[in-house]
Parts: structure tokens; C-alpha cells; sequence
């Protein structure tokens, strides 16, 4: 069956080049302004095979041919790729759709919250924007150095002798995970409840985006349920707002009290699970594999450690009095706010550029519209393109002949401008006006929780466990298009306190 763990290639290799939305050919395929059709072999089936098999050669190898704007057929269904270009008309080409979309096809919104009321539209997303710009997002990244530092604690307290033998998911991504909960839902919040089901919607969500039958995504459907289920009963319990981010509490409050008609519970919990994976499936991956690729490189973590225990002494020597263990929540903030982490963020902006694969769906809003540079291509109201984000990050004319490589201190200086100096696209957020509202968020949260691991904890693989020669090998490419990968298979190390 489709619903077992071993099928997931199969599942997403059949919907692949419509993994997030397809673009639906049903009209004007004769029309000779279209873009050039990716060649296949079999009809109906068309590339899925190939993009399952190798999705970035595939990308790769279409981009040489056809240029950065190119249709693909596979699994029946024709989608258009038109690689970053359509970001520079955001009025032609629009997100909007395609998110309200999402909302019911992968998070089971309803459309009476969705399509009959205009209070999502009009306050929900503008409220996103507001509380998560540079400028307003400071409280909800102290709250997750706050459950970070609990986290911390807690693996702590699990290293009994000299060292720790774990997998990195157990020691790095449950807790982050943990911690992200924490800082949108506050300490109340059944994180330990909600990791199993997460974990599983997860999973299967490249099925959801893809619109397979229920049929074949019956484990997906419940987990999703029992999220639902979760966030219902815990909007109803009294004092559930204790510890809880302005996002959370600010979209229950208006949802229940300025909608019109206001929202059931239910109706509430649905949406509030679309923001619980965008953090979830996004940071707690992209921390994962910040730790992950630094393993596998020659000198393991050790460049990472000499930064931060630099970084420490630097401020302990000018604060002589400053308190980092995370007893005062305040000063550890301030410290962190302040440090000087150039390779650290490195790092993080790196692995999100190796890890990430996403499709940016965009919708035509008018009818004869062309690509900026892409004049011999012409569409019509309703349809829509997908823009293939890591085949930029992969562009050798981009990023250089090692593009495809880890390579941790790409972005130290002046490693994401080129020589011409125009700054390196670098889109693990998407692109244009509808960048992911969180990215904030994920990027100094991800900056920060990986100098408090580094400043408690020594990690390295475990010698007993054969490790790839890179971290890149781990990489799920099956997931292609649906956001930060998986890893194939657990990495197996080892942990101990830090003297």
C-alpha cells in the first residue's frame, strides 16, 4: 500500500513536477508562445520516473537544454518550472491562491474559513507579517531560547558517565522540535503528546501536497486528525494562553472575537496546525542539519567550537559578572543577541541552501502575461508556474563549480555576492513578496540554539556506526519540492558535557 513508510518514493515520484500544485494544461496547449515540453518516452507517465530517480540532475539537465523556462509532464499532469524569474512581477504572478489552496488541501482548513470569510485574508496574514518582521520577532526568539535552555537541561540530565550514545534525531531535533512548541504554545502545550503525530504528518505530507487519495494517505490523515484534535482541546482548556507567543494568542482572539461570523474551535485548530509545521517542518530540519553536515566535514564541529568559546570569553571578559549558564534568561538573550557568530550563521544559511527543496507556486492574475527576460512566453489568467528553487541553489554560474558541496563558510564575507557583485539569490523561503513570513525566526533561532548546544555539549559520530563520507548522502531527495529533506537514515553519536 501507498500508506507504508517504503512507498513514499514511489507515492511522490508519481506526482512528481506537481508535488506542490500542477499546472494544468487544459486549454491553449497548441498555443505556439507556450514553453518548450521536457521530451519522455512513456505517455501519461511522462518524467516521473527520471525526476523521482534524480531530481536535481533532472532540473539540471532541462535547464541546459531549455533554459530556465520549461514544462514537464509526469504522472498524467503538465506543469510549468520557470526558474526565480517570475518574482519580479509580483502583481502577474501571485501566492495568494495558491496558500488559501493549501490551507484546505493539506491542512484540512475548512472552506467556511478559507473561501466564505475574508477575515484570514484581510487580518490573519497581514498579522504574520507584522508580528514576524525583523523588528517585532525578538519575544517569540527569547521564548525559544527559554525552552532551549529546558531542553538543554533535560539532555543534560541524560548523560549519566563520561558520554551519551544517541541518534542525532533524539538529540537534536525532538528537542528543538520541543522547543519551537514551547515558544508558540508556552509550557502548557502537550509537546510530548504532539511529537509522535507530527513526526507522521510530516512524513506523509509531500502526499498531501500532492493530492493523493485518502485512500493511500490514511496514516498522514490521522496524525493530521489527532493534531486537530490536540489544538481543539487545548484552546478550550482555561489559562492555555500562559507562555503562549503574540501569533498564537493574537489569531485565537481575533478569530473567535472580531471574525464575522467568528470561528469554531475547530475551525481555529485547523489553521493554527498550518503555522505548527511551517515552524516545525522548516527549523527543527534545518537546526538538524546544521549539526548534521558539520559531523561529516574533516573538522567535525571543531571551527564551530572555537568560534562560540571565542564569542563567550570575549563577553565574559567585558561582562565579568554575566550569568550564560540560562538561569538568567535575560542576560543569555542579551549575549546571544550581541555575540559575533559569522561561521555560525554560515553554517545555517549553508545547510538550508544544500537541504532545502522547495517549489514556489505562483498564479497568473491576468490574462497575456509574460517572464521579464522571457518575452516568446505568453500566459493567461488562472494559470500556474512553479519555480523551482534548488535548482538556483545548485547553478554552478551561481554558486560556482562546487555548488552542489557542503561548503561551511560559503556565506563569511562577501561569499553570497558575486564577482560582479550583485548578491547570490538564496531562497530557502521562497522569493519576491511572499517570502515565508517566519524566516526570522527560523534563521536566528537556528543561529542561536546551535551556539547554546555547542556551548554545553561535545558531539561527534559514533566510530561504531558507519558514517558517509558527507552529510549530503543523507539527504531524502524523494521529498523534492515540499521544503526542508528528511534524512535517509538516523546518525548515530556520541555526546558529553562540556567542561
Amino acid at each position: 500500500m501507498l500508506d507504508s513508510s517504503s512507498s513514499l518514493t514511489l507515492a511522490t515520484t508519481a506526482a512528481a513536477g506537481v508535488v506542490v500544485v500542477a499546472y494544468y494544461y487544459t486549454r491553449k496547449n497548441s498555443n505556439s508562445r507556450r514553453p518548450p515540453v521536457v521530451p519522455y518516452t512513456i505517455p501519461w507517465l511522462g518524467s516521473a520516473i527520471a525526476l523521482g530517480n534524480d531530481s536535481d540532475g533532472f532540473f539540471r539537465d532541462a535547464r541546459e537544454k531549455y533554459g530556465d523556462v520549461f514544462t514537464v509532464q509526469a504522472a498524467g499532469m503538465r506543469s510549468t518550472y520557470a526558474i526565480a524569474a517570475i518574482y519580479r512581477n509580483s502583481k502577474s504572478f501571485v501566492f495568494l491562491p495558491t496558500r488559501l489552496e493549501y490551507g484546505i488541501k493539506i491542512f484540512d482548513m475548512p472552506r467556511s474559513i478559507v473561501y466564505d470569510n475574508n477575515y484570514m485574508k484581510d487580518n490573519i496574514f497581514p498579522m504574520h507579517h507584522r508580528i514576524l518582521a525583523p523588528s517585532n520577532v525578538a519575544p517569540l526568539v527569547d521564548g525559544l531560547i527559554l525552552h532551549a535552555v529546558d531542553g538543554i537541561k533535560e539532555l543534560s540530565s541524560k548523560i549519566t558517565g563520561d558520554q551519551w550514545s544517541t541518534t542525532l534525531e533524539e538529540f537534536a531535533h525532538k528537542p528543538i522540535y520541543k522547543a519551537i512548541s514551547g515558544s508558540m504554545f508556552g509550557h502548557r502545550f502537550p509537546v510530548e503528546k504532539s511529537y509522535e503525530p507530527f513526526m507522521v504528518f510530516d512524513d506523509k505530507f509531500p502526499l498531501f501536497a500532492a493530492g493523493v487519495p485518502a485512500l493511500f494517505n490514511k496514516k498522514g490523515i490521522r496524525a493530521r486528525t489527532e493534531l486537530i484534535d490536540m489544538f481543539e482541546e487545548f484552546f478550550g482548556t482555561s489559562g492555555w494562553e500562559e507562555g503562549a507567543a503574540e501569533l498564537i494568542t493574537a489569531m485565537v482572539d481575533g478569530a473567535r472575537n472580531e471574525s464575522q461570523p467568528s470561528w469554531t474551535d475547530r475551525e481555529l485548530a485547523a489553521a493554527i496546525n498550518s503555522d505548527f509545521w511551517a515552524a516545525n517542518g522548516t527549523m527543527s530540519w534545518a537546526f538538524f542539519w546544521s549539526i548534521n553536515l558539520m559531523l561529516h566535514e574533516p573538522q567535525s564541529l571543531a571551527p564551530l567550537y572555537e568560534e562560540v568559546n571565542a564569542a563567550r570569553d570575549a563577553w565574559l571578559k567585558a561582562h565579568p559578572s554575566a550569568d550564560l549558564s540560562g538561569d538568567n534568561l535575560a542576560e543569555l538573550c542579551e549575549f546571544l543577541n550581541n555575540a559575533s557568530l559569522p561561521l555560525i550563521t554560515s553554517v545555517v544559511s549553508e545547510s538550508l541552501r544544500v537541504s532545502s527543496s522547495s517549489f514556489s507556486v505562483r498564479t497568473v492574475v491576468e490574462d497575456g502575461v509574460t517572464i521579464n527576460g522571457y518575452p516568446q512566453f505568453e500566459f493567461q489568467k488562472g494559470d500556474v508556474l512553479i519555480c523551482q528553487l534548488r535548482s538556483v541553489h545548485l547553478d554552478q554560474e551561481i554558486y560556482g563549480p562546487d555548488a552542489a558541496t557542503f561548503k561551511p563558510d560559503r556565506f563569511l564575507d562577501s561569499g553570497n555576492v558575486t564577482e560582479g557583485g550583485s548578491r547570490r539569490p538564496f531562497l530557502p523561503f521562497g522569493g519576491g513578496v511572499s517570502q515565508c513570513e517566519g524566516r526570522h525566526f527560523a534563521s536566528k533561532g537556528c543561529k542561536f540554539v546551535l551556539a547554546l548546544f555547542l556551548l554545553n555539549f561535545d558531539i561527534k559520530l559514533d566510530p561504531a556506526h558507519k558514517a558517509p563520507s558527507s552529510g549530503s548522502a543523507l539527504l531524502d531527495m524523494s521529498r523534492v519540492g515540499t521544503g526542508v529533506s528528511h534524512p535517509t537514515k538516523p546518525t548515530h553519536i556520541l555526546v558529553s558535557k562540556r567542561k
